[in-house]
């Protein structure tokens, strides 16, 4: 049998062998990207992310602290980027957390609190108490704000746990069955090179499947965010979504350029 013959005997393994390739390297992305709250973390701490936040809870703030008739004489409290990277933490851990019930709005309110006590002490204006009073009265509406705006995204991801769990699973047993199929395609060709060969075929498809899945899923959660997210968070959202899109574009380019090397480098080897 030609090495020719040989190559053209063994597509179906290839192909079996991309998709489980491009099942690995997928559910592998989504885990250390969607599904990992230190990354998210990361993605939402973007300077861009943090200026949106900053402005967008400021804006709902104002009109409790300019309303408030005691602190008349204070001039506005805007958070920093200190203080929203703060709650960018405590936000994205209560929204990967299995707890239903989102408190993201009483850490706001906290720390505005915190700023309004300061200032205040710098007037020298005792009004530590009647700040306290009006924080705790507005938790419950500040509160229903962020569940608002985030409690679609958080009811998702609570799912998410269970899901977690059974990519882990799938990973495993995607994994197990590309070293199968790898160590029986081995023993049916003639050489390491052509073996090497047939795996940047399978790199170089699992490239294309993978940009395929990426495109398919990227425009459908661009819709979910448009129809469930209020326009602020919605900027926030398309960054966070923009951010892991290019981790998965940037994964793809490089294992399609590591296999089209390997495929060219051993072409000879085909016949």
């Amino acid at each position: 049998m030609s090495k020719s013959l040989s190559y053209n005997r063994h597509g179906f393994t290839l192909i079996l062998l991309s998709i489980c390739l491009m099942v690995i390297v997928f559910l592998g992305i989504t885990m250390s990207t969607v599904l990992s709250s230190s990354y998210v973390k990361k993605v939402v701490s973007s300077d861009t992310n943090v200026t949106l936040i900053k402005n967008y809870t400021n804006q709902r703030l104002g009109r409790l602290v300019n309303s408030y008739s005691i602190s008349t004489n204070l001039s506005a409290v805007n958070l920093t980027d200190s203080d929203v990277r703060k709650i960018i933490n405590t936000s994205v851990d209560e929204v990967y957390d299995d707890d239903s019930q989102l408190t993201i709005g009483t850490t706001i309110l906290a720390t505005i609190g915190s700023k309004l006590k300061a200032e205040a002490r710098n007037y020298n204006l005792n009004i530590g108490t009647e700040i306290d009073t009006v924080i705790q009265n507005s938790e419950p509406l500040m509160n229903q704000i962020v569940d608002n705006d985030l409690g679609p995204i958080e009811r998702g991801l609570v799912k998410m746990q269970t899901i977690k769990r059974q990519i882990k699973v799938v990973i495993a047993s995607s994994a197990i069955i590309f070293l199968l199929l790898a160590i029986r395609l081995r023993s049916k060709v003639s050489s390491n090179m052509l073996f090497f060969h047939h795996l940047g075929t399978v790199g170089i498809c699992t490239s294309i499947l993978l940009a395929i899945v990426l495109g398919c899923g990227y425009y459908p959660l661009q819709d979910l965010i448009v129809t469930n997210i209020d326009y602020n968070v919605r900027d926030v959202l398309y960054n966070v979504l923009n951010g892991i899109f290019l981790s998965y574009i940037s994964i793809i380019f490089m294992v399609f350029i590591l296999s089209l090397i390997d495929w060219g480098s051993t072409l000879k080897y085909k016949y």
